[in-house]
């Protein structure tokens, strides 16, 4: 009798060893590893950001990420991102995206746009904050590269003014009907800008300081307010004056068409 007692309890601790045994086997099989961010590389710290006709689309910088692991197999998306020199990429301009680990190559237009979105001013030289974010949902974590600094003077296209004219603000609002206050050409923009105190009073755009060609509204002059000019008006060769409603300092913005019979102008104080 004892020996089959001692039978049945011999049995029942092995199937008790093996029980525990298998449950830490199944533990072990969820046990995570550890997560790891992208590391990013760069062709150049230094890219050329000055644009001409010809070149925009010519590589300005390669960078190269490798994987990142968050512990489990997941679908990950990397997205590079561009911020102001030690900024917090709270808004950041994410300028590419993939699924896959490999690198991104940005033109210089690319970059360059990048550096006037976070208000880097034309010809400016300035740095930026660059780093790969690798992402597997909404909710979870991400993984983020470190941060690789560019140094760039981003220049857009100029291109010379080829049409003959000049332009210039004419009318009470600058001083008189016989006095042209000169606007400025601005070849990045192939605008004609200038920022000067203006009088409550009416005005037009006139070209060579003549009247053969003259801006002014299609609509009444009494519909022209200083909002209106801040969100921009249409502009067409021999029509109606334009008024400023209350003196102060503005920044006048002109888009003559190539012809010169329309264009549109923007006032901001």
């Amino acid at each position: 009798m004892n020996t089959w007692f001692t039978r049945v309890a011999t049995s029942a601790f092995a199937l008790l060893v093996l029980g525990v045994t298998a449950c830490k086997k199944d533990e072990s099989q969820v046990v995570l590893k550890t997560a790891a961010a992208p590391a990013l590389t760069t062709s150049t710290t230094a890219p050329d950001l000055v644009l001409t006709t010809t070149n925009a689309n010519a590589t300005a910088a390669t960078f190269t990420y490798t994987a990142a692991d968050f512990g489990f197999p997941a679908v990950t998306t990397y997205s590079l991102q561009i911020d102001k020199k030690g900024g917090t990429f709270s808004s950041p301009q994410v300028v590419a995206s993939s699924t896959t680990p490999g690198t991104f190559t940005l033109t210089k237009s690319q970059l360059a746009n990048a550096f006037f979105a976070l208000g880097v001013a034309y010809g400016a030289t300035a740095q930026v904050d660059a780093r790969v974010v690798a992402s597997v949902s909404t909710t979870a974590p991400t993984q983020n590269s470190s941060v690789v600094t560019l140094t760039g003077t981003p220049t857009p296209v100029c291109v010379p003014n080829t049409t003959g004219r000049t332009w210039s603000l004419i009318g009470p609002a600058g001083t008189d009907w016989n006095t042209d206050k000169a606007l400025t050409y601005d070849c990045y923009t192939q605008t004609f800008k200038a920022t000067m105190p203006l009088n409550a009073g009416e005005f037009k755009f006139r070209a060579n300081n003549d009247w053969g060609v003259n801006f002014g509204t299609a609509g009444n002059t009494g519909d022209i307010t200083n909002s209106a000019l801040a969100k921009g008006v249409t502009l067409v060769n021999g029509k109606n004056n334009l008024q400023i409603t209350t003196a102060g300092t503005y920044t006048i913005t002109l888009s003559p068409s190539a012809d010169g019979t329309t264009g549109t102008v923007i006032i901001k104080p």
